[in-house]
């Protein structure tokens, strides 16, 4: 890493074009090809997906129209619609609510259009998604469209909460560090590698499963690391000025030894990330090769990027108040002396905040949960209005073989518990909506009752087979992440608790972020986001780990002693820590405002984990259980334990403590 450091530092202007040069190439390539994001989920064993191989393969919408009086008051208006539906590409047969009185509600007000097209929405694409619902805007009456070409137009969320959300990191750095340049660094690095990495994202959609909601986590996950990764290094870069080395110096330490960390902790989001292929999903696979991509290119501009800034900016020597301040030490000594209360109040935190993740719900949010004012959206509240909470959630059983007999039979079965159609295709609207978890037991229950040689399909009943599917490989996810984080803690430390107490710790840390979610925004919670969060918590609170142990571990094998090593480890990087943290959490915060539910989920769940971990978890809890290992903390390590000394309150002249 020193090698690499030393030479970008003394090759700055080449290294600043080289990077300038790949994001505006990338960036022009991303604009020339396009996004072709795809949230299609294969399930090929699912019930669903049998149910689907057995009806008409083209894509069916609904288009929902409500009128201020009653539908044949607009009849001219609602018949010029149609025509105009019909003369859509695609579109192989338009049913009007004037020939089918169920598509009618029982006050007149509101009526569904019925629009089928002859290929499956992915084959059909979003500009004809954009097309139907411009068509089916009319003056007069308020319309919305339900199905999944319509949902192709629901627009990527806004991410312009996260300029803000790296104004306020940029307040805290300066606050914290009291230099200018330590707040341009960090977050010009991390916007850099971070645009670099959208326009990558744009890219791969081309080759793989991209979901469109890889580019919001990709942003996520680049901006909070990005800021993090520079602040480490350039923090390490501080302290070597401080003790009076030369800049060239400096960097070369700083590289060789947060740089390290920062190779580390990168390298773990990005394995970690790599635990969701153990789920067995396109649809995750594109959103962890994408986040590994982002984290990855922080990582890279940390390391080349911010030491060519360095050299740039002339940053020579250090402002005033760049010493660590005394609480630390104060902290530091009072949790080593009394390490139980800290260690008891900590774990009651967390178990306060994970409560509520026993009430977890896994499954896929319904259309009224959709941006306002979306064409979704619009059609979710009007068919509930209409024709009751769920006629959104349409169900279908179909047979392998067709029987009016037996189907007429099932149907008598079927309507005593939801509302069912006559006819070969048995249409089902449950009497609950989407959301709840009514609608998802009556999935199961028609799968009971209809036995073999029927299958049940509508968008609710995939939504019910991908929880299943992802619930099902939860615990072979969880245990990959878990080993493969205590074997690369295991590597750097060569240690057994170390790394065994920092995965306990982990999934105290996830559990009380899980809770956290579900206590704000209830259910159903999306059933990847809990993959997301725990596998992007394992990597992100390796930063601090890493950086709060490897600098313990520093001490202790110049002191010999573990105590005084965890009192010096965290004096020197608690500020760093606490401020690396507060910054991420600000820049996790602003995407819990944009109008996606599940991006709101994740800025949530990120903001709390990074804030529980650097402070509860890092700063008390790991000293508090790290005093009461002692030497068993560096096993198999054979150097001895010196006896415990007094811990010196050395300070200089100025008043730090060292």
């Amino acid at each position: 890493m020193a090698g690499l450091a030393s030479r970008c530092f003394r090759r700055a202007p080449w290294v600043i074009a080289l990077w300038l040069l790949a994001l505006a190439g990338l960036v022009l390539a991303a604009q020339h090809a396009g996004a072709a994001y795809r949230d299609t989920v294969a399930l090929p064993a699912a019930d669903s997906t049998s149910a689907a191989e057995l009806l008409p393969k083209g894509d069916t919408e609904r288009v929902v129209i409500t009128t201020t009086g009653t539908i044949d008051a607009a009849r001219d208006q609602i018949e010029q619609l149609l025509r105009k539906l019909s003369d859509l590409d695609h579109v192989s047969q338009v049913v009007s609510p004037y020939a089918a009185p169920e598509l009618v509600s029982a006050d007149r007000r509101t009526a569904v259009i019925v629009v089928s097209f002859d290929a499956p929405a992915d084959q059909l694409g979003p500009e004809l998604a954009g097309e139907l619902v411009e068509t089916a805007r009319t003056d007069n009456l308020t319309v919305g469209v339900s199905g999944q070409l319509a949902a192709m137009t629901v627009g990527a969320p806004n991410l312009g909460n996260a300029g803000i959300g790296l104004i306020a990191a940029a307040i805290v750095l300066l606050i914290t560090f009291g230099s200018l340049t330590c707040v341009v660094l960090p977050v010009f690095t991390a916007a850099m590698s971070v645009g670099s990495a959208l326009a990558v994202v744009v890219l791969l959609s081309h080759l793989l499963t991209v979901p469109k909601i890889s580019t919001e986590i990709a942003a996520l996950l680049g901006l909070g690391v990005g800021v993090d990764y520079a602040l480490f290094v350039l923090t390490r870069y501080r302290q070597g000025l401080r003790e009076g080395l030369p800049p060239g110096a400096a960097l070369e330490r700083a590289a060789d030894t947060s740089g390290r960390s920062v190779v580390f902790a990168g390298v773990t989001v990005c394995v970690s990330l790599a635990g969701m292929f153990t789920v067995g999903m396109a649809f995750l696979n594109g959103i962890a090769i994408t986040s590994a991509v982002s984290v990855g290119l922080t990582m890279l501009a940390a390391l080349t990027l911010l030491p060519a800034l360095l050299r740039l900016t002339g940053m020579r020597k250090l402002p005033r108040h760049s010493a660590p301040g005394r609480g630390w030490a104060g902290l530091a000594r009072s949790v080593t002396r009394r390490p139980a209360p800290y260690a008891i109040g900590a774990v009651l935190v967390i178990a306060v905040l994970a409560a509520p993740a026993l009430g977890l719900r896994l499954g896929v949010p319904g259309a009224g949960h959709d941006p306002p004012g979306s064409p979704t959206k619009v059609a979710d509240t009007l068919l509930a209005e209409g024709f009751g909470p769920g006629a959104n959630g349409q169900l279908v059983l179909v047979a392998e073989r067709p029987d009016p007999v037996a189907a007429d039979a099932l149907r008598e079965i079927v309507a005593t518990r939801a509302d069912v159609s006559p006819g070969p295709v048995l249409t089902v609207m449950p009497r609950t909506g989407p959301d709840d978890p009514a609608t998802a037991e009556l999935v199961g229950w028609l799968r009971e009752v209809a036995g073999p040689g029927w299958h049940v399909g509508g968008a609710v009943a995939v939504q019910t087979d991908f929880s299943a599917a992802v619930t099902s490989r939860l615990p072979l996810f969880l245990a990959a992440v878990v080993a493969i984080s205590v074997l690369l803690l295991a590597m750097v430390f060569r240690s057994v608790l170390i790394p065994l107490t920092a995965a306990v710790m982990n999934l105290l840390t996830a559990g009380a972020t899980i809770g956290v979610v579900v206590a704000v925004f209830g259910g159903p919670i999306e059933p990847y986001l809990p993959v997301f969060l725990f596998a992007g918590l394992f990597g992100l609170s390796m930063d601090y780990e890493v950086f709060l142990i490897s600098r313990i571990q520093e001490e202790w094998r110049r002191t010999g002693r573990t105590r005084t090593a965890i009192v010096d480890g965290l004096v020197s990087t608690g500020r760093t820590i606490t401020a690396a943290a507060l910054i991420m959490a600000l820049v996790f915060a602003a995407f819990a405002f944009v109008d996606s539910r599940v991006v709101r989920e994740a800025g949530v769940g990120l903001t709390v984990a990074v804030l529980l971990d650097a402070v509860v978890i890092r700063c008390l809890l790991v000293p508090a259980v790290m005093v009461r290992l002692g030497a068993a903390n560096w096993w198999p390590s054979r150097r001895r334990e010196h006896p415990a000394a007094p811990i010196p309150d050395a300070r200089d002249k100025a008043g730090w403590i060292h």
